[in-house]
């Protein structure tokens, strides 16, 4: 709460006795190595459309995680975290040095969606995941080409802004960029 009393959302940034301190993109690529050059983080129009079920059919198609509960999907686009993490659990065990390229792949798109949710893109439940970040999962090998660092700069931004107006109580985003930089 003391950083958000100090947060002036006019000019991002901290209004602190030893003067004003930012949080900058060389920080973030500089401290987590997120890059800051690159393709837009943008849902395509396409996706904007979707509702759950579409979002549930991508989630399986690509991951093979089937939610055995259908309450898991929260507002049509976003799944708790619990089973995800109870899948990959039972995923890792599965996975040896001859496991199939698929399997690892979907392992892999699974965690990604884990740390989206639980790090990089936490919302203040804490317990919740967008599936909009899917389609950024389908090729795994194109990931390093977005700018990764500028999508998690400008959320925690707008969460600070949020709280700081009263739209909400608590805070989320990448905090440990808070807790490194202040």
């Amino acid at each position: 709460m003391a950083l958000i009393e100090r947060w002036r959302p006019e000019t991002h940034t901290f209004h602190l006795f030893i003067g004003e301190v930012t949080i900058t993109l060389q920080d973030v690529e500089v401290l987590y190595g997120l890059p800051v050059d690159g393709h837009p983080i943008a849902l395509p129009n396409a996706i904007r459309e979707y509702m759950g079920l579409q979002y549930l059919e991508m989630l399986q198609w690509l991951t093979g995680f089937q939610s055995p509960d259908e309450t898991t999907l929260i507002r049509a686009s976003r799944l708790q975290l619990m089973p995800v993490r109870q899948a990959l659990e039972a995923m890792h065990a599965d996975i040896i040095d001859d496991t199939s390229e698929l399997h690892i792949h979907r392992y892999t798109r699974l965690l990604l969606l884990l740390m989206f949710g639980g790090v990089l893109f936490p919302n203040t439940s804490g317990n919740l995941v967008s599936l909009r970040f899917l389609h950024h999962l389908e090729r795994l090998d194109d990931l390093h080409h977005y700018s990764w660092g500028v999508a998690v700069l400008s959320y925690l931004y707008r969460q600070m802004c949020r709280a700081n107006m009263g739209t909400q109580r608590d805070i989320a985003g990448f905090l440990p960029l808070l807790q490194v930089k202040t």
